[in-house]
This record gives structure tokens, sequence and C-alpha cells, in this order.
């Protein structure tokens, strides 16, 4: 029974993928009859395999619970949610910018409003979010290993 239960969860979740993928298809036809016939689909799909998991989570949580308190899974503690640092993130735009208009100014010995405008605030972006990103996994990774 199990078994099957896991048969039917697998492919009631093809199921709904590929109703979400064919109300795609619909919708860029125009078929608005169509895209509401396979979300139908696609949520009737999620609903029962929903349905079909929730005696699974408990037969799982049954056995859990028999097992001596050493000899159960560990739960995984989840990390802090991850902050967006706003006021750094305008300073290193700025900075950015400031390099990309000083190598504009070196390389081509003029500064014009294209580049002022448009190349320099594309790379400032991209090199802060860059420089950002980076820094906050290298101290997130560096976070994990002081942890362990």
């Amino acid at each position: 029974m199990r078994t099957a239960r896991r048969l039917a969860m697998v492919g009631l979740s093809a199921t709904a993928m590929l109703g979400l993928l064919l109300a795609v298809a619909a919708l860029s036809f125009g078929r608005l009859d169509g895209v509401a016939f396979y979300l139908v689909i696609a949520v009737g799909a999620v609903y029962i395999v929903r349905a079909l998991w929730r005696p699974e989570r408990a037969a799982k949580r049954a056995e859990e619970a028999l097992l001596p308190p050493e000899r159960r899974a560990v739960r995984r503690v989840p990390r802090r949610p991850i902050s967006f640092p706003l006021v750094e993130s305008l300073v290193t735009f700025l900075v950015w910018y400031g390099i990309a208009v000083a190598v504009d100014r070196v390389v081509t010995g003029a500064t014009t409003v294209f580049t002022l405008a448009a190349v320099a605030p594309f790379a400032a972006f991209m090199l802060a979010t860059l420089t950002i990103a980076g820094r906050h996994m290298a101290f997130r990774l560096t976070a994990d290993d002081q942890e362990r």
C-alpha cells in the first residue's frame, strides 16, 4: 500500500507540473479556457498529493516516536534569515560608480553622458552585487565553519 501511495504521489506531481507547463503554453496561444482547465488539473493534483502525503508523514512520525531519543533523526536548525544591507549596498555602488567613471576617463580621455548615464551605473550595479554577494557568502561560510 505504501509503495502504491508513493507511486501515485510521484505520478500526480508529474501531472501537476505538466498541467502548469501546458497552462503556460495555452496562455501563449491566447486560450484562457485551456489555461483555466490546466490550472484546475494542476491544483487538483497537488491537493490529492497533499492528501496522500498526510498518512505518510504520520506513519514516519509514529515510527520515529518508537525509537529511543538518541537514535532519532537530528532536526535541522534553520539559519537566521538573510538581511539586506541597504546602506552598505548604496556606498558600494557609489564607490564602484566612481571607479567606473575614473577608468572611463583614463581609457577614453573624456567622460561622455552615455558613460555617466548607462555604462557606469550598469558596471557599478554589477560590481556592487558581486562584491556584496561574495562578502556575504564569505562571512556565511566562515560563520558555518566556526559553529562546527
